[in-house]
């Protein structure tokens, strides 16, 4: 057999193994991803935060509030209780450090209006809805 037909068979069998793999790696590119998809659930995350004295206060005081996992943006559990009659709500939102699945920082959202410090001092005197 003639070289030049078996380095042409190796440049070509190269090129369609490479065209694969190619296609595989992007069509792993375009898979859907969740931010901080790393194995710990919600259910996890919720049972973190609700160690902490503010949103054990936050549940004593409102009992009934939504409790969600927010994988968006910075990873965080938001506390958050609305008004009925208007549009009022008040949510407690606490980060989460994904590297140690710790809570990391917090603050309150009253309609619009937030807080960052003296939260459970926040908490306590608040009169929700207004």
């Amino acid at each position: 057999m003639n070289k030049g037909y078996v380095w042409c068979a190796l440049i070509i069998t190269a090129s369609v193994l490479l065209a694969i793999l190619g296609l595989f790696t992007l069509s792993e590119l375009n898979k859907p991803r969740t931010f901080y998809d790393n194995g710990v659930s919600d259910e996890e995350y919720i049972a973190i935060t609700n160690q902490t004295v503010e949103a054990q206060k936050f549940l004593q005081k409102y009992p009934n509030a939504v409790i969600e996992v927010d994988r968006s943006g910075a990873l965080a559990v938001d506390y958050r209780v609305e008004s009925n009659s208007t549009a009022e709500y008040l949510r407690l939102r606490i980060f989460i450090d994904w590297r140690t699945n710790k809570p990391a920082d917090m603050f309150i959202d009253n309609s619009g209006t937030y807080t960052t410090e003296n939260l459970l001092e926040y908490i306590e005197t608040v009169e929700f809805p207004n």
